[in-house]
């Protein structure tokens, strides 16, 4: 994509520089993948709230920075931006706001298609989750190398950490992307198991077969997987997992953001097939519950103590009946009516 001429757009000035959000008293901001908030001239942000340019909307916030610099700006000059949480689409979107490298810097792609990892557990580029995992890293407790992480999440006063995380992070962001390999330790723990994951889907253990007139992915496996190895399967936004006799349905990330790149279903309220199936499954303890379609990845499972999934009776077969039946009765389809929803497509041969 390559735009250039100008805009009325509010402009990110030179030597523009990160403010918490707390600290910014109404002072007029661009907040990157957020919503809108006092003082706030500009959205770039994939937020169904955000009020993002329809021009810039991309599935990722950072992406949307990443059209933003495409774009020269006439309209207000701005000096802070901002955000109100920390999370690697948010922090990767920040750097490229405030360090603009060019088209022709590696670090550049590399930092959208670490959103998209970050945010959607999908990648191509096998640094993309690296680096996402080292920024998550960066800003837990057990993991952190950095004080002022460590006070802010420890704070006795209540202030929401996620300033104080994003300004000691942000300097390493540059750093991370142009050799991921140098922060290996913070990532290499979680890949090494992602990479486990991934070898026992290739060795055909795992089986992947996709609904896509109802956006459905069923994935059936003899242990959990992580997201990062299962997602980049099927961009299915709707997915069950068979584990054993534990069955878990979730909506993906996709479907709580704006996503452009293709259509993804709005989620139904499982509520009432939650009803359904705890009238029918034969095996007592647990109680089949959905999380609600605000809930940022929302399951529908049968859940224990701690809301852990727990053995059912029911068949995966029936589940799954009911669930396309569910889809297709709200047209919940992306093709639409007039879909042959009975077949699925097998993705495990």
């Amino acid at each position: 994509m390559t735009i250039s001429s100008p805009t009325d757009l509010p402009n990110v000035a030179t030597g523009a520089v990160f403010v918490d959000h707390l600290d910014l008293a109404g002072k007029p901001s661009v907040v990157v993948d957020g919503p809108r908030i006092p003082g706030c001239v500009l959205t770039l942000s994939h937020w169904r709230s955000a009020a993002t340019p329809p021009d810039l909307a991309a599935d990722t916030s950072t992406e949307i920075v990443d059209r933003y610099l495409r774009l020269r700006h006439r309209g207000l000059a701005v000096t802070a931006v901002t955000n109100n949480h920390y999370d690697e689409d948010g922090i990767l979107g920040l750097w490229m706001l405030l360090e603009r490298p060019s088209v022709n810097d590696s670090r550049r792609a590399l930092a959208v298609a670490a959103a998209q990892a970050g945010d959607f557990r999908s990648w191509v580029d096998p640094d993309a989750p690296k680096v996402a995992l080292a920024l998550a890293a960066l800003a837990e407790r057990p993991t952190t190398p950095f004080p002022d992480v460590l006070r802010a999440l420890s704070s006795p006063s209540g202030r929401d950490p996620a300033g104080a995380i994003c300004a000691a992070v942000l300097p390493r962001v540059g750093p991370l992307l142009g050799d991921p390999e140098r922060y290996a330790r913070f990532w290499r723990p979680r890949w090494s198991a992602v990479d486990d994951d991934i070898e026992l889907i290739d060795s055909g253990a795992v089986s992947i077969q996709e609904w896509p007139a109802v956006d459905l992915a069923v994935v059936q496996t003899p242990r959990p997987l992580d997201p990062l190895a299962i997602y980049p399967r099927t961009p299915c936004s709707r997915v069950l997992t068979v584990t054993g006799d534990t069955i878990v349905f979730q909506d993906r990330y996709e479907s709580w953001v704006k996503f452009v790149s293709r259509r993804v279903p709005e989620r139904i309220d499982l509520g009432r097939l939650a009803d359904r199936f705890n009238q029918r499954d034969p095996i007592p303890g647990g109680s089949w519950r959905y999380e609600g379609v605000s809930a940022i990845t929302p399951r529908l499972l049968k859940s224990g103590p701690g809301g852990l999934g727990v053995p059912t009776g029911l068949d995966v077969s029936w589940i799954v009946e009911q669930l396309v039946a569910t889809y297709t009765l709200t047209s919940a389809g992306p093709e639409g009516p007039g879909y042959d929803r009975s077949v699925p497509k097998d993705l495990s041969a």
